[in-house]
């Protein structure tokens, strides 16, 4: 019964109140907001608002009328981006409710012109949850699902979207946040270009500009990007205003095949002055060769980063838990070009190949192990004393773990044979005896 009455009586006071939106905070410059109401949704679950955004920058500001009695229990409120990834968490209790609304301010989440934006809210416990809304469709500015059910309602909200700017100091201004903490994270939200985010090396694959901020918890991301010349990567600066404190995160360089040329593991302690550095000292790249920054959050473990909308792949791709982002981190490679005597040295042992075979002498069956790596179309052959071809083996490309074997050689005669590799342009050959 108790539960009823607030229900009825958070009806009425839904239909017949005059609770305003809050005024749209300086900087802010468009919001998208559906401000009438003569109807409500009461939540047990969850609900869903989608819209669109007005500009391209990023969404700073998010304001739901709510009427919530919480008994104990609480609420959430979860944004997330055009590509369904979270980017913003608050819960809500009898402590850090208003009375009117839910809150999230202090954002940076980036956003093209149009692009499509969630927000989700989840009631917990022995929380009740009614939501001012409108059932008049030419007032809809998205959909509305209630526990995933579409529903013919747009909820009472208005969102604050801050435009791309040039200008440094004035962007400084803003500061990002996702968290359910009271105090703000030193996340600056920089929408801006020309970062610095200086690497040594004798040449530097960068992209250095942010539009805003993208926050990870608990997720995975790969940042694609090629190698600006031969030789090897030596470090990298990614442009972090926070990363949470007493955790362990886990990043590696890799191929695009996932071969991982070298990991390890960064703190909060790795950053300076919101910069974190990478440092390798393995693995060689080819000049254009696609290579890929994968960084994993522990569960719980947040992690902010600046990124640049991605409205052309020429630098690279961002992908965040598998999925394809329109982003791209704000970061830099440095990479120290290989020496005339480096390339030598590589193409010596990347071409040295030896051949062994056993038994030796041998009798109905040879088999030939290789060592060193094989060009894709070699071939194996088993020549006689007159160099005719007896046996041909294609050979797959890459190292060959498994031994070549040549079998139903029994009716040969006694002599010299002669076992030979044309591996592109080198030709190896190895001389045995069979008995």
């Amino acid at each position: 019964m108790i539960r009823i009455s607030f229900l009825s009586f958070a009806l009425l006071g839904v239909l017949f109140s005059q609770t305003a939106i809050a005024a749209i905070p300086q900087g802010i410059q468009c919001n998208v907001e559906q401000d009438q109401v003569n109807t409500a949704i009461f939540v047990e679950t969850t609900v869903t608002q989608n819209y669109q955004s007005c500009i391209k920058g990023s969404l700073s500001e998010l304001e739901v009328i709510a009427n919530i009695q919480f008994d104990g229990g609480s609420v959430d409120m979860c944004i997330y981006d055009v590509n369904m990834v979270k980017r913003a968490l608050k819960s809500f209790t009898a402590d850090n409710y208003n009375g009117t609304s839910l809150v999230m301010d202090n954002l940076s989440i980036p956003a093209d012109k149009g692009d499509n934006l969630t927000f989700m809210i989840r009631v917990h416990g022995g929380a009740t949850c009614v939501l001012p809304a409108t059932n008049d469709v030419k007032l809809f500015v998205g959909e509305v699902r209630l526990g995933g059910t579409p529903t013919a309602k747009n909820l009472k909200f208005t969102t604050g979207f801050k435009g791309s700017t040039p200008d440094l100091d004035a962007a400084d201004q803003g500061r990002g946040r996702s968290s359910n903490a009271d105090q703000t994270l030193g996340v600056h939200a920089r929408t801006a270009s020309g970062l610095a985010l200086s690497v040594e090396g004798d040449c530097v694959s960068a992209q250095r500009k942010s539009t805003g901020v993208l926050n990870f918890e608990g997720e995975t991301f790969v940042q694609i990007f090629s190698a600006c010349d031969r030789g090897q990567i030596g470090q990298i600066k990614v442009a972090v205003p926070f990363v949470e404190p007493g955790q362990e995160f886990h990043y590696g360089l890799l191929r695009t095949d996932n071969s991982l040329i070298e990991g390890g593991v960064f703190t909060q302690e790795d950053v300076t002055d919101g910069e974190l550095l990478l440092t390798f000292d393995k693995g060689s790249v080819r000049k254009g060769q696609r290579v890929m920054l994968k960084i994993s959050c522990p569960e719980g473990a947040r992690l902010a980063a600046l990124a640049n909308g991605a409205s052309d792949s020429s630098f690279g791709r961002l992908y965040i838990n598998g999925q394809a982002a329109p982003y791209n981190l704000a970061m830099c490679a440095g990479l120290t070009a290989a020496t005339a005597s480096d390339i030598e040295a590589e193409h010596e042992g990347r071409d040295k190949i030896e051949i062994g075979a056993y038994p030796v002498p041998f009798g109905q069956s040879l088999s030939i192990t290789i060592r060193g790596v094989v060009q894709a179309g070699a071939t194996l052959q088993l020549l006689n004393h007159q160099g005719m071809p007896l046996q041909v083996v294609s050979l797959a490309g890459g190292k060959l773990d498994a031994p070549i074997r040549f079998r139903d050689l029994g009716h040969l005669r006694p002599g010299l044979y002669t076992i030979r590799l044309h591996n592109g342009d080198n030709v190896v050959s190895k001389r045995l005896l069979k008995g």
